[in-house]
């Protein structure tokens, strides 16, 4: 933000270039960093995006090896003395309103996906208007809230993965414990063993909480509350899976295009806003929903 940058992410499925290569020239981007897999992949997209040599680096939890001349991106970082120095340049009201945070890529149109330019305003607020919904209907008041731990599955490209897993989580002070891809028995066992208190699903996680046999060889019973979203929940579904688990469940409907999070069900009562929010229902979904 302070050097006039701004992350747009891509999902690490996208072993082509087309597509990242086309993300690449859209945004502009200046600088691809890839897990040492998808290196090759991210150098061919650079080179045919027309990126100057030495603008990939290697980017994963390891310090590794330069592969094929393209260096771990530690070898960019600064000192410890120029961290302990730095300062975030602060942003007004207005600023924040017109300053990208980072560009999220949204599927849901015809053709090549398209970038949303999400702002740092943008963010904050869905962050609490997220916060806002999660807290209703709970028999305790926010300031006294009981101590949660998360299991983080949703891909940190996705606006609902980055809303949860790094925002919210980051403001309630929330740990999480990400798993760097989704193997259901893993799954089961990490809500066993760390005690996780909440979940952020889509439906499909659902249907295997709900019908998989291998979700009774494990105690889950820490769980209090689940929010599935990116898809429909049936009410049968949604209904088998609170009896089952005893839990709180809450259905969200979103898009990339308002951030993320835009209506809630929660605890399956009745459908809301998040706070802040205006809708408008057109006269051609007036008459569908008729």
């Amino acid at each position: 933000m302070t050097l006039g940058l701004y992350p747009n992410l891509t999902k690490p499925t996208n072993k082509h270039p087309t597509e990242l290569t086309h993300q690449v020239r859209n945004t502009s981007t200046q600088l691809i960093l890839a897990h040492p897999d998808l290196v090759k992949t991210a150098a061919a997209a650079a080179k045919e995006a027309g990126l100057p040599p030495g603008r990939v680096f290697q980017f994963s939890d390891t310090e590794n090896e330069p592969l094929d001349g393209i260096p771990d991106f530690r070898a960019m970082i600064g000192s410890p003395e120029e961290g302990t120095s730095y300062t975030w340049n602060p942003l007004s009201g207005d600023e924040s309103a017109k300053t990208i945070a980072t560009i999220n890529y949204s599927s849901g149109t015809t053709g090549l996906p398209k970038g949303v330019c999400v702002s740092h305003f943008n963010l904050i607020a869905n962050v609490e208007q997220a916060i806002y919904i999660r807290n209703l209907f709970r028999p305790w008041p926010t300031s006294t809230r009981p101590v949660e731990r998360w299991v983080g599955f949703l891909p940190l490209y996705h606006a609902y993965g980055q809303l949860f897993t790094i925002l919210v989580a980051c403001k309630r002070e929330v740990p999480v414990y990400v798993m760097k891809s989704f193997v259901y028995e893993q799954f089961l066992r990490i809500i066993q063993d760390h005690k996780i208190t909440a979940l952020q699903v889509a439906p499909p996680i659902m249907v295997m909480l709900d019908k998989r046999p291998e979700t009774p060889k494990y105690d889950l019973s820490s769980l209090q509350n689940i929010t599935s979203g990116a898809a429909p929940l049936s009410r049968e579904l949604q209904n088998s899976v609170a009896k089952k688990f005893g839990v709180q469940i809450a259905q969200g409907w979103g898009m990339t295009e308002v951030t993320c999070a835009a209506t809630s069900v929660p605890g399956g009562v009745v459908d809301e806003l998040v706070q802040s929010r205006r809708m408008k229902i057109d006269e051609f979904a007036a008459d569908w929903l008729a």
